[in-house]
C-alpha cells in the first residue's frame, strides 16, 4: 500500500502575516482610491465651475443649441475626455436665461419638444469679457501645468 503523501501543515503565524499583509495592502489600494476620486472631483468643479459657463457661451455664439447637444459637443471636441451632465447644463443655461445672457426658445412650441438657446446681445458682451479674463488664467494654469507633468515625467 503506497504511503499517503501529507501537505505540510501551515503555520498559524504564517495566516496571521498574510492577513495583516492584505489588511495593509487593502488599506493602501483604498486610500490610493479616496485620492484619486478627490482629484477626480476638483478636476469636474474647475471644469464645470470655471470653464463651462464661458465654454457653454462660445458654443452658443457658433450657433443655437439645445442641452443635450452642448453636452455632445463638448464631449465631441473633447474626444470624451470631458463630457458633462445634462444635470450640470440646464440649470446654466436657465441662470444664463434669467440674466439675459441666452433666450430660450421652444422648436415647436405646441408640443414643447426641445429647448434651443441663443447668445444674446448682453451674452456676446460676457462672452468677450470672459474671454480675456479667462485667457491669461488659463495660460498661466497651462504653464503650471507643464511644470509639474515635466517634473513627474522626469523619472
Amino acid at each position: 500500500m503506497p504511503k499517503e503523501k501529507r501537505k505540510p501543515q501551515t503555520d498559524v503565524a504564517d495566516w496571521v502575516t498574510e492577513e495583516k499583509r492584505l489588511k495593509e495592502e487593502y488599506q493602501r489600494k483604498l486610500e490610493e482610491l479616496r485620492a484619486s476620486k478627490q482629484t477626480s472631483e476638483i478636476v469636474g468643479q474647475v471644469l464645470t465651475r470655471g470653464i463651462l459657463p464661458v465654454y457653454v457661451l462660445h458654443l452658443l455664439s457658433e450657433g443655437p443649441q439645445n442641452g443635450n447637444g452642448l453636452c455632445t459637443e463638448i464631449g465631441n471636441r473633447t474626444s470624451g475626455a470631458w463630457q458633462p451632465s445634462t444635470g450640470g447644463i440646464y440649470p446654466l443655461l436657465r441662470k444664463f436665461e434669467k440674466r439675459g445672457l441666452v433666450e430660450g426658445h421652444w422648436e415647436d412650441p405646441e408640443k414643447r419638444t426641445q429647448r434651443l438657446y441663443n447668445l444674446t446681445a448682453k451674452g456676446q458682451e460676457e462672452l468677450r469679457a470672459l474671454r480675456r479674463l479667462m485667457k491669461g488664467k488659463m495660460q498661466g494654469a497651462m504653464q503650471v501645468f507643464e511644470v509639474v507633468l515635466r517634473d513627474l515625467s522626469a523619472d
